[in-house]
This record gives C-alpha cells, structure tokens and sequence, in this order.
C-alpha cells in the first residue's frame, strides 16, 4: 500500500516539559511534527488532553444546533426531540469512551450544548426560566452519566470477551473483597498522574466497583447497560475524585 507523505505526520505523545524530537521521514521525504491529529474521528494530542477534541465536537454540535433551530422551529417538540437526539447528540458521543473529561470546565461546556438543545426543543429562550425541569421532562440524563455508562458497557464487553481486546497487565482482579463488593471486583490501578487516574481503564474500574452485583452478572450488552444506568445516576463519586 502506498502512503501519501503529504497527508502522513508525526504526533509525539508525551508529558515531559522537554520532550525529545526526532526528524522521520516517508520514501526520503520528512514528516511535518504536529501537535494534534485526527484519527478515526478523533482528534488525539500530544499531551493526551482531550480540550481540543471537545471544542471541536461542541463547534459542530452547534453549529447543527443552528441549522435545526432555524429549519425545525415550527415543528412540535417531538419532532425537535427526536432531531436532537439523531443528529446532535451522537456527534457529542461519538467514541466517548475513549475520550470522556475530567475536567469540570470540559463537562459543563459539553452540557451546554444539551441544555441549549431543551430551550431549543422547548421554544424557550429567556434567560428566566431554568433548563433543568426541561431536560428532566424530556427524560435526558447528563451526558457525563451517557459517558460513564458508554464507559461502562464497553469495560463488561472486554470483561465478557464480547470483543476482541484483552486487558492490559495492570488490570487484575481485586485482592481483598470487602461484604459490600461483588464477586467481580477488580483492583484500581494506581494512578502516577492525573490523567491516568482519570483514563479508560482506572476509570471504569472504579464505577464497575460500585455497580450492584445483580448488574455486573447480566447475560447481554443491553441488559447491562439498562441495569448500570439507574445505578450510575445516583452513584457516589469515589474519595477523592471530583467527577467518576
């Protein structure tokens, strides 16, 4: 297969504050060093912050906001509804297992967008009336908790082998299982930073380890995620961390 070195970088992913460079190059032409690429939809840095993926993700979510705002307006809410729900709210989905934030700032921008889609679906845009009672009439969970859950549901499906990735080294089952854990337990990896503590497998961990035992044992994907869901939503976040 021939690669087109025009379209070919290089991303360098580390944490150091001096990171070492090296010049590659692709049929004797040099490779561009980028700080940020997109791949397979997401956009991926060389520091593992996922900013710029939400900031783009929230731009095009809005701007597809717009576009149903001023083409849906005379619609009925169900309509608007169910536009949101096929083409805003996958696009701030998408493969966010992955790429789920941590960060307090990143989650309130991404529920913005939701919050605007109710005063959308509602027709109501004054600043007096309070969106939470419409995103609850609507029957819409954060879409923190529809990460956490999408999280979830792929950690049961690697569990389960119901796809084919296995789990790395540093996830092993739980040592110690206190009367309150579930046979299923596994152990939390320690976290050396911030970032890992909050990345795909610590993570899902720790929400797995909460999950009641009649929920981790279900047969099926689906019955797992409908199960997990209601836990997930008045679950306690663990010690120590601000979101799950």
């Amino acid at each position: 297969m021939d690669f087109n070195v025009k379209k070919c970088a290089v991303l360098a992913i580390s944490r150091k504050r001096k990171p070492s460079h090296f010049q590659y190059s692709i049929l004797v032409q040099p490779l561009t060093s980028v700080e940020q690429h997109d791949y397979l939809g997401i956009s991926i840095s060389n520091d593992l912050r996922w900013n710029s993926h939400c900031n783009n993700i929230i731009k095009k979510s809005n701007k597809t906001l717009g576009l149903l705002r001023r083409t849906l307006s005379p619609c009925s809410r169900d309509v608007k509804k169910k536009a949101y729900e096929a083409l805003v709210r996958p696009r701030l989905e998408y493969a966010a297992a992955a790429w789920n934030p941590h960060t307090i700032s990143l989650v309130n921008k991404l529920e913005q967008v939701q919050r605007a889609a109710a005063r959308f679906v509602y027709a109501d845009f004054r600043r007096t009336t309070s969106v939470t009672p419409m995103i609850t009439s609507l029957g819409w969970d954060s879409l923190h908790v529809r990460r956490l859950v999408d999280q979830s549901v792929m950690f049961y499906k690697i569990h389960n082998q119901f796809v084919n990735i296995q789990f790395p080294p540093c996830v092993t089952p739980a040592c110690y299982l206190s009367r309150n854990d579930h046979q299923l337990k596994y152990q939390v990896p320690t976290p050396s930073t911030e970032g890992f503590k909050f990345f795909f497998y610590p993570r899902s961990i720790r929400v797995w380890n909460h999950l009641p035992p009649s929920v981790v044992i279900q047969a099926t994907p689906a019955a797992f995620k409908e199960a997990a869901l209601v836990s997930i939503r008045g679950m306690i976040p663990p010690p120590g961390s601000k979101l799950l």
